[in-house]
């Protein structure tokens, strides 16, 4: 599949430069772009219980290049790279290995051609993908990207209806692309998913959606085919009301179902989520607090946990209350949480600040032990300015309390970026 995705493109380029040489001046190369990241990361793990602590560093980042359009006809490619430039600890067991793995990872993580005539978008290859429960989970070195047929329509300002199939996945540490997700994840293969399934030879994806955005109202609208494993029906909506003195009240509400699918490979999946949300804004600044509940069901995948397997591990689905270490859909188990977070800038938007607490009241069972977690997360940024725009700072530090084995976790996160 990935020869097929670069033969394809590099015949792609070739039609298109052809095009654009005779009919359209130099429209395919003159409109390219290019831009991209240098990431240096530095990230360290302390636990309270049996497990070491780890720490790892990396250098890399990723360089972007996308062609002008040639009649709507345009080609992309992205580069991504890490090295820990044998900094690291020579033993696996105290580095961590989610921010880049183990050694050094040079990829290809983005080669597509697309269609794109601003209402509509077809691409086919590697790319990223961000919808609600499959997205790029980028808070490391490099992003997960897909192998995907996408197609996405504009019918009227502020909607978009996509359908894709996804066969293909690459994970946040991994060089090529395979038929896996983060079920497969091992200690040295899709680092970070939770595991609970063996081999590679995972069938992918389906997913079909509308997302909308006018006013204060902004909604998504999804349902996943999750091959062999699951099917999902999933929504959210959040609406801004008027407020005086620039305030803003918010409220927004999530709700989700999800059964099995042809085999089952993880077990029976009988998963039911509810959320809600209330919160305030001013200009860039936000006060939320959120609500999720996953019922418990006796016999199902995880005691009613949602089959995830894009984000599982990574936190970053779309529940009100995840959090930076942990989230509901990663230990699973079931429960209801709730989290409190606010956002600040400052200084004239130089300094951004996040801080969250969120409590996770969990169904105990033979799979979960801890009946109460909880973890609190700070956030803060600084962004560079004048000759050092595109540079910024990042410190994230997240404390979590009663977890399984591990206990007390600390995790802290620096990060210094540049953007070009």
């Amino acid at each position: 599949m990935k020869r097929i995705s670069r033969a394809t493109l590099a015949g792609a380029v070739l039609i298109c430069a052809g095009v654009s040489h005779a009919y359209a001046g130099q429209g395919f190369f003159g409109g390219m772009k290019v831009n991209g990241d240098i990431r240096a990361y530095d990230f360290t793990r302390h636990y309270s219980g049996p497990v070491a602590g780890q720490q790892a560093f990396s250098l890399g980042g990723a360089l972007n290049v996308l062609s002008g359009s040639v009649y709507g006809f345009s080609a992309g490619l992205s580069f991504y790279t890490a090295h820990n430039l044998g900094l690291n600890n020579s033993n696996p067991a105290l580095v961590d290995g989610t921010l880049a793995g183990y050694r050094g990872i040079n990829t290809l993580g983005q080669a597509f051609v697309q269609y794109d005539n601003r209402r509509v978008l077809v691409r086919a290859g590697d790319q990223s993908i961000n919808n609600p429960w499959i997205n790029a989970s980028d808070s490391r070195m490099i992003p997960a990207t897909y192998q995907a047929l996408l197609a996405a329509v504009k019918p009227m300002t502020g909607l978009t209806i996509s359908a894709m199939r996804i066969t293909r996945f690459k994970s946040r540490t991994s060089d090529e692309f395979s038929q896996t997700d983060l079920y497969n994840s091992t200690s040295t293969f899709n680092i970070g998913g939770t595991g609970g399934l063996a081999g590679g030879h995972e069938t992918g994806v389906a997913a079909v959606g509308a997302d909308y955005h006018g006013g204060g109202l902004k909604t998504a609208v999804w349902g996943y085919q999750f091959y062999d494993l699951a099917k999902m029906a999933y929504a959210q909506g959040s609406y801004v009301l008027p407020g005086a003195v620039g305030l803003k009240p918010f409220v927004g509400a999530q709700v989700l179902r999800e059964t099995g699918s042809g085999p089952q490979y993880l077990g029976p999946v009988d998963a039911t989520v509810y959320g809600a949300v209330v919160g305030i804004k001013h200009a860039g600044d936000e006060l939320s607090l959120g609500y999720d509940d996953l019922p418990a069901h006796a016999d199902a995948f995880g005691n009613g946990d949602v089959v995830s397997p894009y984000t599982t591990g990574y936190a970053t689905d779309p529940l009100y209350t995840t959090s930076m270490i942990q989230g509901m859909i990663d230990r699973k188990t079931t429960g209801h949480a709730l989290k409190v977070s606010a956002t600040a800038y400052l200084l004239q938007h130089r300094i951004r600040l996040i801080a969250s607490f969120a409590d996770y009241f969990n169904t105990l069972y033979s799979g979960y032990g801890s009946a109460r977690t909880n973890e609190a997360d700070l956030d803060l940024t600084y962004f560079l300015s004048g000759p050092l725009k595109g540079l910024s700072i990042r410190d994230r530090i997240g404390i979590a309390h009663n977890l399984p084995v591990v206990h007390r976790f600390v995790y802290n996160r620096l990060m210094l970026e540049y953007d070009f």
